[in-house]
């Protein structure tokens, strides 16, 4: 008996949540009450040069501003009232690979973001969590740069997970063990920092074992993931 984790499209409701979406990017109703955004008319957008997956954000009461996207109402409610607001962020998202690999996860729940704020800096921000959004043939795994590190997974040729690693990505790949795993595509993640590629790499492990009942077949066999 295989017995599966059950993915539920619905999550509870949270205080303060973004959610990005094929329409673009919805803030909840109860963040939008909770900080007295009601009469906010844009949103700009701020990004980390040294941090990929950092989004941050401030409200304008000016859409016409350089750089600002209009808050429209979200679902049933009129803005200004207990409805949550969003943004039709086309070319945000289509400019940041990571934003656009979120938007195409199936289930909402990893679409969903805590929104937090920089006392200091008065700002909200996000923290994006890396999903493998870069994508390589195997066959073409000599031109990810050498520096790259971070997490990975390899998928075979019926786009199932086979391994789930992190490390230096390039290095890892041209170990001579690996030619024999019938490995079609590297998907990846950079990270810098050794510790948090462990944390998410735990993550993904955890998470498809949850799924799944077990560990990718190669995470078996190798005993370790690296």
């Amino acid at each position: 008996m295989a017995i599966k984790e059950v993915i539920l499209e619905r999550i509870p409701s949270q205080d303060s949540v973004l959610y990005i979406n094929k329409s673009g990017i919805s803030f909840s109703a109860k963040f939008i009450k909770k900080e007295r955004l009601e009469s906010a008319e844009g949103v700009k957008f701020l990004i980390d040069d040294e941090d990929p997956y950092f989004l941050g954000f401030v409200f304008t009461d000016d859409s016409a501003t350089p750089n600002t996207l209009s808050l429209l109402a979200s679902g049933r409610g009129k803005k200004g009232t207990s409805a949550g607001v969003t943004i039709k962020a086309k070319e945000l998202i289509n400019k940041n690979i990571i934003l656009k690999s979120i938007q195409n996860l199936p289930n909402k729940v990893d679409r969903t973001f805590e929104i937090s704020f920089n006392k200091q800096q008065k700002i909200y921000f996000i923290l994006l969590r890396p999903n493998f959004e870069v994508t390589v043939n195997w066959s073409d795994k000599n031109r990810i740069p050498d520096s790259f590190s971070g997490i990975y997974r390899y998928l075979d040729n019926n786009g199932q997970t086979v391994y789930i690693g992190k490390g230096i990505i390039k290095a890892r790949a041209l170990s001579p063990e690996r030619t024999q795993w019938g490995v079609t595509k590297i998907q990846y993640s950079v990270i810098a920092n050794d510790e948090k590629s462990y944390y998410w790499e735990n993550y993904y492990l955890e998470r498809f074992v949850s799924i799944n009942g077990a560990k990718p077949p190669f995470n078996v066999i190798m005993g370790r993931s690296e």
